[in-house]
């Protein structure tokens, strides 16, 4: 599975995408760039975007966005093209445990 079908695996799996998971999980550095091309552009989804707040373990004020897909109508279709493209892109031939467990959740999440 490539790092486009990693991310937009996550984001139907209704997890919360921001800079630091989105380089810790998929090696992109960043992220708001590549939820525009990767996802929302090719698929025609909309995925929304929380402004956050905090301060590092510094003290040092320090602000980020979480995305997050929204199952709405609007997204239905784009939702159905980043299914087929996963199913696509996805590898059918395990060669480690973790691989087969991340093929085994892709299938549950799939159907």
């Amino acid at each position: 599975m490539n790092a486009k079908a990693a991310l937009a695996m996550a984001l139907l799996r209704g997890e919360v995408v921001n800079v630091k998971t989105c380089f810790k999980d998929f090696g992109y550095t960043n992220c708001a760039r590549e939820i525009g091309r990767s996802i929302e552009k090719p698929f025609g989804v909309m995925v929304s975007r929380t402004n956050k707040s905090g301060k590092s373990r510094y003290k040092v004020d320090c602000w980020w966005v979480d995305y997050r897909l929204n199952f709405t109508e609007y997204n239905k279709s784009g939702i159905e093209k980043m299914r087929q493209y996963i199913k696509k892109h996805w590898n059918d031939n395990p060669k480690t445990d973790k691989e087969a467990k991340q093929l085994q959740q892709a299938k549950l999440i799939l159907q």
